[in-house]
């Protein structure tokens, strides 16, 4: 009988994430995989009086995290959170901290970070596989634009504070001179900045905030919105990550369970 794969999810701050728990499950189950998701974050153990030395602004390095806040108040995980940042380099020693549990501990066969954030090449790694939505999204960026004769027109939803930082690091990309990058800023909603993507015609559109649309009160129409705003597909990380993860997790697919009853039958 095949092994249950043990998936290991690393959130990047406190728990519970069950929306993680629920997603990544339940998108590989529906596909056929066998598989268990182990969940562990990275500030667990540490209240805020302990994070908030750590604490900075968007204009530091930082990662972002959500974190529970007392007496905190309409946050789209619900009352008591808040989505804070705190230093990178901080931030990066309990994310390895929490990879190397996951794998001695809870014996995981590979491990999914639940962020698409940036991390300093090399800075973490896992003696098994480790998966980083982020390299995964530009990954399907690269596929888009090879082999067109063309400059395809890509789309992408940025943090405001972030914008320059985030088309040094698009332009950087091997691929940068076949595609056309319209950047939209998020300055009073994701859903404007989606607008604006849908004026400026972009063929694809990405959005690097992992997990968008899915924490207990983000609205079920979120991210629909955002699709009819832009007019063209919007490529987000926890999908192209969850369909990475089915070719990679046994046992393997079932191509005929997609093709019509008696197919190939003599």
């Amino acid at each position: 009988m095949a092994k249950t794969t043990r998936l290991g999810v690393v959130t990047t701050g406190h728990g519970p994430r069950d929306e993680y728990i629920h997603y990544h499950e339940r998108i590989l189950r529906s596909l056929g995989a066998d598989v268990e998701v182990v969940i562990r974050h990275i500030y667990d153990g540490l209240s805020l009086d302990d994070l908030l030395p750590h604490q900075v602004g968007k204009e530091t390095p930082n990662l972002g995290a959500h974190v529970h806040v007392p007496g905190a108040v309409g946050n789209h995980m619900g009352d008591g959170w808040e989505h804070r940042f705190f230093s990178l380099d901080f931030a990066i020693g309990r994310v390895q901290s929490v990879i190397d549990r996951l794998e001695k501990e809870d014996k995981v066969d590979m491990v999914l970070l639940a962020c698409a954030a940036e991390f300093p090449e090399g800075s973490i790694s896992a003696g098994t596989l480790l998966i980083h939505p982020r390299e995964l999204m530009f990954s399907v960026v690269e596929n888009i634009a090879h082999g067109s004769r063309r400059k395809v027109r890509i789309g992408a939803l940025v943090d405001a504070e972030h914008a320059d930082h985030d088309y040094e690091d698009w332009a950087k990309r091997p691929y940068f001179d076949k595609i056309e990058l319209v950047m939209s800023p998020v300055t009073t909603s994701a859903l404007a900045a989606a607008q604006e993507l849908g004026r400026r015609n972009v063929e694809f559109a990405f959005f690097f905030g992992y997990g968008i649309g899915l924490a207990p009160f983000d609205p079920v129409n979120e991210v629909p919105a955002l699709e009819a705003a832009i007019g063209a597909p919007l490529i987000l990380p926890h999908r192209v990550t969850g369909l990475f993860l089915r070719n990679i997790i046994g046992p393997t697919l079932n191509d005929h369970a997609y093709l019509p009853d008696g197919w190939g039958l003599k």
